[in-house]
């Protein structure tokens, strides 16, 4: 029924007896190879295709152990429900790119495997489990992986050295040759290594890439690499502009504003303004009366989410765009990142060097056009994807990818310009969207693609009114009923650890 291979390096009786108590059938054919490194493994898995006695022949470390029994079955029944698929694992990619690391891409990945090592226990978990059903690849991991003999096309090729790189080329091959590629969820195995390169990987790496550098990248029909999510399209960007009572300011901003954003929505929140402030290709909306910034962005939200639009930008009206690649960028960071909601954190005094608080208003000024960023931490993503996280939040330009509104709403319309971002963001927060309180997220020298109109902020229309500061404290107050704690208080500590796991997170788990 089935046939068993593996390579060790002495006779291993403990990993036959694991066999004989998980795999379900009484007659099965085991090859064991002794082998020192005197062959590569592609010598002996070509050894074990010829001397293999039945039709599914397994190709598996002997590092592991099953967590769960009759997996030959689930082999055997796999490949006869699928009966154009030539080869099963039970991990593997969607995607591989031009370099040949298929792990290069992780939410390319497919399948569950568990980990134990010097004490530790972990599972990767790449997928969501579909069944009995197969997940299409293009390749496999070696760890565990079956063929069927009369489906596959092509063998081992015996160039690839060592014990390494022998799976990738394998596949690619067969997969070259017409030969269709699954992964499983039925076996589940623990692997007693954490899995590691090492400079014979690396060479047949080179040489895999190399030979093959016409035919790659390979990936399923309909998969969506990060190359292709990374590349700009505006008619999935979507821009929703605030105003109230500043036409003057409005003027000079929207012609900032580069004339191929498509979906662009303008929200009045004050008295009506000329109809030549607004761009021919706008959607404006006028409200009757003014209702706050809060309701002002929600309708601007509302108005972009209907039209399906993937990636939002929040802008009022003091905001000036001084390099139009500002929505790429901002895009670009957060789907590296996994961060689906930033701010431009240098609108004003609050994140820049010397702000200690409210200063009079000659200090104020300086600050907000020519103070320095003032980040609490830097982190580099890779060599042009750098986040600054910084201490407080500025919602006057903000990115939210659509997934965040889906899950957490719309602003809440009982905070009356105040307070009203910081909640919103603590929300985005508590779902995995954003880094923890306190460390509000940019891109780094987001100056450089954003600025303010002069004296701005000493003229802002809101927070100079007389019932500004009422409305503040109002808005603590629904803050801390809500939530428990005043927006000015930390809910929780923030030690390196509780950052960097939050971090992780939200880069391992990114779903743009």
């Amino acid at each position: 029924m089935i046939t068993i291979v593996y390579s060790t390096r002495k006779e291993n009786p403990v990993f036959q007896e694991e066999l004989k108590k998980t795999i379900g059938v009484k007659k099965y054919q085991v090859l064991e190879y002794v082998n020192d490194g005197e062959y590569s493994l592609t010598e002996l898995y070509n050894k074990g295709l010829k001397e293999a006695e039945n039709d599914i022949v397994v190709f598996c470390h002997d590092d592991i152990y099953f967590d769960k029994k009759n997996w030959a079955n689930k082999i055997f029944k796999s490949f006869k429900r699928n009966e154009d698929v030539g080869i099963i694992g039970i991990a593997g990619s969607k995607y591989l790119p031009q370099s040949g690391q298929w792990w290069q891409e992780r939410r390319s990945m497919v399948g569950v495997v568990n980990h134990e090592h010097e004490g530790k226990k972990w599972t990767n978990s790449y997928s969501q489990n579909l069944g009995n059903k197969l997940d299409n690849v293009v390749l496999v991991d070696g760890l565990f992986f079956a063929v069927h003999k009369e489906r596959i096309k092509e063998t081992f090729n015996e160039e690839v050295k060592g014990f390494h790189f022998y799976d990738v080329d394998f596949c690619f091959r067969n997969l070259l040759s017409g030969v269709n590629l699954g992964v499983t969820y039925e076996v589940r195995v623990t692997h007693r290594s954490i899995g590691m390169t090492n400079e014979q990987w690396e060479a047949n790496r080179v040489l895999f890439a190399e030979k093959n550098k016409d035919n790659l990248p390979v990936k399923i029909e309909g998969y969506v690499t990060a190359e292709d999510k990374l590349k700009f399209d505006p008619s999935k960007m979507g821009v929703g502009i605030v105003t109230y009572n500043a036409e003057h300011r409005l003027r000079e901003s929207i012609l900032t504003i580069p004339d191929w954003v498509e979906n662009l929505v303008i929200v009045n929140d004050g008295t009506p303004y000329d109809e030549s402030v607004y761009p021919s290709h706008a959607k404006v909306i006028q409200h009757k009366t003014n209702l706050s910034v809060g309701y002002a962005k929600n309708t601007a939200l509302k108005e972009l989410m209907d039209r399906g639009c993937e990636h939002i930008f929040l802008v009022e009206d003091d905001i000036l765009i001084k390099d139009e690649n500002v929505f790429e960028q901002y895009i670009k960071h957060s789907y590296i990142s996994g961060i689906r909601h930033l701010n431009f954190a240098l609108h004003g005094p609050a994140n820049k060097k010397g702000f200690v608080g409210f200063k009079d208003l000659e200090e104020r000024a300086k600050l907000n056009h020519g103070g320095e960023p003032n980040p609490i931490q830097n982190i580099k993503y890779t060599d042009d994807i750098t986040i600054s996280l910084y201490p407080n939040c500025v919602g006057a330009f903000s990115y939210y990818h659509r997934s965040v509104i889906e899950k957490i709403g719309y602003f809440d319309k009982v905070f009356k310009n105040a307070w009203e971002h910081v909640e919103h963001t603590y929300r985005a927060i508590t779902k995995g969207f954003h880094p923890p309180f306190w460390l509000f997220a940019d891109i780094a020298e987001s100056d450089k693609y954003l600025g303010d109109i002069e004296n701005s902020i000493e003229n802002s229309t809101i927070s100079h009114t007389d019932t500004w500061s009422k409305n503040s404290q109002i808005g603590m107050e629904h803050y801390r009923r809500k939530h428990g704690f005043y927006p000015t208080q930390t809910p929780q500590p923030q030690n390196g650890e509780v950052v960097s796991n939050h971090l992780r997170y939200m880069l391992e788990n990114r779903l743009l």
